[in-house]
């Protein structure tokens, strides 16, 4: 013999593209007992401090793979910071660089777990100040190459 469990003393309605919940003893709305959520505001309420903080985003969009212009860092650039706007062609070589990047740190990473005392290697070779000065170089005459913003 089964038993089945207790109707449910509440039920939830649609009502003005809102739904609400029904007392089904009292037939009126159930009431919440405690104070509302706090706006999904991204916290701001919760932290006010981070209000000031946070800056608006920038009018021309500045930043993100779908900006208009990229500003360099002095990283990767001797000549930072500069103003580099993108267009087509320059998305497409930057596009380019990126996924090739992306290939030559896989490989990288493959061979480190292969090869882990070679890669140990490899990282000091990479971090010796001549061959960092060398791969900025290269990289700023690659940014010389894009379309400047004036």
């Amino acid at each position: 013999m089964t038993t089945q469990p207790p109707p449910s003393r509440y039920k939830v309605v649609e009502r003005g593209r809102r739904l609400e919940v029904i007392d089904t003893r009292t037939g009126k709305p159930a009431s919440s007992h405690h104070a509302p959520p706090p706006p999904l505001s991204g916290g701001e309420s919760l932290f006010p401090r981070m209000r000031r903080l946070r800056q608006s985003p920038p009018a021309s969009g500045t930043a993100g793979l779908d900006a208009d212009t990229f500003v360099t860092k002095a990283f990767y650039d001797a000549k930072a910071p500069r103003t580099i706007r993108i267009n087509f062609v320059t998305r497409k070589r930057l596009d380019s660089v990126r996924f090739g990047g992306a290939i030559a740190i896989a490989l990288l990473v493959a061979l480190g777990f292969l090869f882990w005392p070679l890669a140990i290697g490899v990282l000091g070779f990479l971090l010796s100040d001549k061959v960092r000065a060398q791969l900025r170089d290269a990289s700023t005459r690659f940014v010389d190459t894009l379309d400047q913003v004036r």
